[in-house]
């Protein structure tokens, strides 16, 4: 073995096991370690657990190295929401919202957790699994970058925006807005669900725009051969950005979208070393979404810098209350039972309006949040929630199983990306990672709402073609 190659496993291992140290030892307990009365038992046993099993996940994606995406936003989810923050909040016996919990319904949340985290492996395994053994293909046709429906989307983006922007209220209203001014401008009697379009169509287009605009310029020696196609595109990259800017400002965004349109953008474009990227990528996730994310919304509302211990964070802030609302799910579900799908059926089809279906179901976080008597209910609902109050521990099973193994096809596709130089999924999972966190967390029908229009908008940029078949002729 050459010498860069032998070194290459060791360096590997090296990072793993730096994050397998900092991640399941020394963070847990030096959270129990600075907790003024630590809360043990069996709960704080089972977050241990929960940040051990999530930790040790993220160390051995080090190891390997390879760009695992989706693998890496679950799990830094699942570490910091599922294992860091429960472990926190019942060693202080504090949480973002109000209500006491016993014992049972804490351990039994968590256990709810893990059994997640199987189902989740359970289902990567077999998606990989799956994938090598059909030779690479998902489905039987081939996606590729169309140069022509970029531009095409791009116009459309543009179009689509300035026209959401008249009906919102005029730019005066939209360019420079923080999150309480475009509440204030808000028409209250206008229908929700058409705001909700019009600040789709504001937004989303122009930025999936940008994003695979962008995409095409790094792979420009592809793409774009020719000098003059080169300048065009870079006043078409400018002009979208300019755009972006505009609609997409940092300080109006939510902070879920605007980690997505940063997280894709970053994916995209940066390189990517097997030595060490993977590891440098989970040490600053987990950095930013336990300590710097909480303070994001005082860059958008202009209001101050109030600096709090990280515990006061964790236990106080209701951008932390994913595992609260599992634990209040798992009270509500003892007391009236689960829905038998009702939930995941209003979220599948969030596209019909409530005009024509009058018992359409609320998300599940403001069900929960109302059958507790909560005064504020836009709360969220995490996929084990989700998949709990449909269907029991089952749904679980069953719900984390298949994302699992979903999203590992799409893992596995856009890894062998990289080897066949396949463009269009090279830039879709940056965006649907991204979005994990949100989706994640929930609620199940604001996650699919968010994301069907990201994914219908790049789908407009691809050239579809059925792939040929590799089935042996008959003799």
């Amino acid at each position: 073995m050459s010498p860069p190659s032998a070194r290459f496993p060791a360096e590997n291992w090296m990072w793993g096991l730096c994050l397998l140290s900092a991640l399941v030892v020394l963070v847990p307990f030096t959270v129990l370690n600075h907790a003024p009365q630590p809360n043990l038992g069996m709960p704080a046993f089972l977050a241990v657990l929960s940040t051990a099993y999530s930790g040790t996940h993220l160390a051995l994606l080090a190891g390997e190295g390879r760009k695992k995406l989706f693998s890496l936003t679950f799990w830094v989810f699942a570490y910091v929401w599922m294992g860091l923050v429960p472990l926190v909040q019942i060693s202080t016996r504090e949480f973002p919202w109000a209500g006491g919990y016993d014992n049972w319904a804490i351990a039994y949340s968590l256990t709810i957790v893990l059994i997640g985290y199987v189902a989740y492996d359970i289902g990567s395994w077999l998606g990989s699994l799956y994938y090598h053994k059909h030779k690479r293909r998902i489905v039987p046709y081939n996606f590729s970058l169309s140069k022509r429906r970029t531009y095409l989307l791009s116009f459309f983006a543009v179009v689509a925006s300035l026209i959401a922007i008249q009906k919102l209220g005029g730019f005066d209203v939209i360019v420079g807005a923080t999150r309480a001014s475009l509440n204030e401008a808000a028409d209250p009697d206008a229908p929700k669900a058409g705001q909700l379009i019009w600040g789709t169509l504001l937004r989303v287009p122009p930025f999936i725009a940008l994003l695979t605009n962008w995409w095409i310029w790094i792979n420009r020696g592809r793409l774009l051969t020719q000098r003059w196609q080169r300048a065009l595109h870079v006043v078409v990259l400018l002009l979208l950005l300019t755009f972006n800017l505009a609609v997409n400002d940092p300080v109006s965004l939510n902070r879920f979208y605007l980690g997505t349109i940063l997280f894709s953008f970053v994916a995209v474009g940066s390189g990517w070393s097997r030595r060490r990227s993977l590891a440098v990528w989970v040490a600053g996730l987990v950095v930013v979404l336990a300590i710097l994310f909480p303070y994001a919304d005082v860059f958008r509302e202009q209001n101050g810098v109030v600096f709090e211990p990280v515990t006061a964070q964790l236990t106080s802030n209701g951008d932390f209350d994913a595992f609260q609302q599992l634990t209040n799910t798992v009270v509500v579900v003892s007391e009236g039972g689960i829905t038998f799908g009702h939930q995941l059926l209003g979220a599948l089809l969030f596209w019909v309006p409530r005009a024509l279906w009058h018992a359409k179901p609320v998300g599940s976080g403001q069900m929960v949040a109302e059958r507790l008597g909560y005064e504020f209910t836009n709360l969220s609902s995490p996929l084990w929630a989700e998949a709990y109050i449909n269907a029991g521990l089952v749904g679980v099973v069953a719900i984390l199983l298949l994302y699992g193994l979903v999203t590992s096809l799409l893992q596995q596709s856009y890894i062998m990306s990289s080897a066949t130089r396949g463009l269009f999924i090279g830039g879709l999972v940056p965006i649907l990672a991204g979005f994990q966190f949100f989706f994640l967390r929930g609620d199940l029908q604001n996650g699919i709402a968010y994301v069907t229009p990201m994914v219908g908008c790049y789908l407009l940029t691809a050239k579809i073609t059925r792939a040929p078949s590799h089935k042996k002729a008959p003799p």
